[in-house]
């Protein structure tokens, strides 16, 4: 069976925007029990992804057999404007895609999520906060997100950086 391209994925700035302190930073498991997504200047050390179907795989390099997913989550029912992004052991968002999406050198690919409820879009984009782990934290931006984002935040792409 032939070997699936694996990537890192990394932040950068929304197209025709200015870098923000949250550009090219690489998304990194936290660890520690902890499923969230933070983002620092180095690539993660111990995992690399790869697309599965419409899902975003981790592998550890040491141990080929441990799987984690890259998923958007949602607490229950009712969305808020924004939600946490985790790497979940097994788990995994089913939707992620990455499409040119506008990008100015047209080599970049942006991730993006597909679902919908009733028939509209609820993925609008993602953004980081310096939040709670010391390190800033990656959130999307749902279709109910009514106001600014929080001045601690700003919006980003994430793009794939291949091995």
């Amino acid at each position: 069976m032939a070997s699936k391209p694996h990537f890192f994925l990394k932040t950068a700035p929304l197209s025709g925007e200015p870098p923000s302190p949250y550009t090219n930073l690489y998304l990194r498991h936290h660890g520690s029990g902890i499923n969230s997504v933070v983002l620092t200047p180095a690539p993660p050390k111990f995992i690399k992804g790869h697309l599965d179907g419409k899902r975003i795989i981790f592998t550890s390099a040491s141990h080929e057999d441990r799987q984690w997913g890259l998923t958007l989550r949602t607490d229950g029912d009712q969305r808020a404007g924004w939600e946490k992004v985790e790497i979940v052991q097994d788990g995994g968002s089913d939707g992620l895609v990455f499409s040119s999406g506008g990008m100015a050198n047209g080599k970049e690919q942006l991730l993006e999520f597909e679902e919908e409820d009733s028939g509209a879009k609820v993925w609008r984009g993602f953004m980081a906060c310096q939040w709670a782990h010391g390190h800033p934290q990656l959130f999307w931006v749902t279709n109910q997100l009514k106001s600014e984002l929080p001045s601690f935040c700003h919006r980003v792409q994430i793009v794939r950086e291949m091995l």
